[in-house]
């Protein structure tokens, strides 16, 4: 990605370069319909979360039990916090499918200021907010077995759970205007 004083790199080019939303997109809904034919094909999830555990790492993490959320127990210990491992296939699947974009990303972390490197946390979450709400509009979680209701959330560790809701409803009511 060019670095130059009339463009420096930021987030909104980045994506635009590496194509990293229809990445993710494609990444998660491959690796929901691998879930689905897995040895979990009969496990019914209660939530899914893209769990941003460090940039620019992306864990797929799933709970089991619908009763956390009633009881006010998220973000969940999640049952299965890194499903990418827990399920080999969807590992190599985002292994090969991601590491352009991570490689890419370590390398513009690395070059940015606090100011810059805070716009780009702020825009890889949004973007992964936008590709959580494509998920729920194309219907890629028909894949696997829910719960009614099944709970969806983009985090990161010791985030403030209702901020993150609040911000994927955000994008879900701006993506559906």
């Amino acid at each position: 990605m060019p670095d130059t004083p009339d463009m420096p790199p930021d987030w909104h080019a980045f994506e635009t370069v590496y194509d990293v939303e229809a990445t993710w997109f494609r990444l998660a809904s491959a690796s929901l319909a691998l879930l689905g034919a897995s040895a979990f094909k009969d496990q019914a999830f209660s939530a899914f979360a893209f769990n941003a555990v460090s940039l620019p790492s992306i864990s797929l993490s799933f709970d089991i039990d619908p009763d956390n959320r009633q009881r006010d127990d998220y973000p969940p210990d999640w049952s299965n916090e890194c499903m990418e491992a827990d399920v080999p296939e969807i590992g190599q699947l985002w292994e090969e499918g991601h590491a352009r974009i991570e490689d890419a990303l370590r390398e513009l972390i690395d070059a940015a200021d606090d100011e810059l490197l805070c716009a780009i946390e702020e825009g890889y979450l949004h973007s992964l907010r936008k590709t959580m709400v494509r998920l729920e509009t194309s219907h890629a979680f028909e894949h696997i077995k829910t719960c009614t209701p099944f709970w969806t959330v983009v985090t990161q560790v010791d985030a403030d759970t209702d901020e993150e809701e609040r911000l994927l409803e955000q994008v879900r009511q701006g993506l559906l205007a």
